[in-house]
C-alpha cells in the first residue's frame, strides 16, 4: 500500500477520521474499513499509474502518491453518514487529476524510473 492510516491520521486528523470510518458510533475510527479503503484507493491509483510504471511502486513512496491516496481513499469513505464536503471532493478530483496527468505523461512520478517503476537515485552533485 502507498498510505497508511497513520498517514491519513496525519493529513486529516482523528476527528475526522471518527466522522468518516465510525459507521456503528463506538468512538473509535474503524481501521479496517479504513485500511480497504487506502487499498482500494491504491488500486485505483495504480490503473493510472501502470500505463508508464511497474505496480506496485518501488519504495520510497513518493509523498505526493501518499497524499493523492489518502484523498481518494477519504472520498471513497464518505457517503451515507459521513458527508462528502466541497473541500473532500476537491482534493479527490485534484488526485484524479494528477494521476491522469502522470498516466499522460506530462507529470512524472518522483523517484521513480518510467516502465521499470524502480526506485532512481538522486544526484547529491
Amino acid at each position: 500500500m502507498y498510505a497508511s492510516l497513520d498517514d491519513m491520521t496525519a493529513a486529516f486528523g482523528t476527528d475526522e477520521l471518527l466522522a468518516i470510518t465510525d459507521r456503528d458510533n463506538t468512538g473509535a475510527v474503524d481501521a479496517a474499513l479504513a485500511e480497504n479503503a487506502l487499498a482500494r484507493a491504491a488500486s485505483e491509483a495504480d490503473s493510472y499509474l501502470a500505463r508508464r510504471y511497474a505496480v506496485p511502486v518501488a519504495d520510497p513512496v513518493p509523498p505526493v502518491l501518499t497524499a493523492a491516496v489518502c484523498d481518494i481513499a477519504r472520498y471513497r469513505l464518505t457517503g451515507g453518514l459521513a458527508s462528502e464536503t466541497d473541500t473532500i471532493l476537491e482534493r479527490y478530483r485534484q488526485a484524479l487529476e494528477w494521476l491522469t496527468r502522470v498516466a499522460e505523461d506530462k507529470a512524472d512520478l518522483p523517484g521513480q524510473s518510467p516502465s521499470t517503476g524502480q526506485a532512481v537515485a538522486e544526484d547529491k552533485a
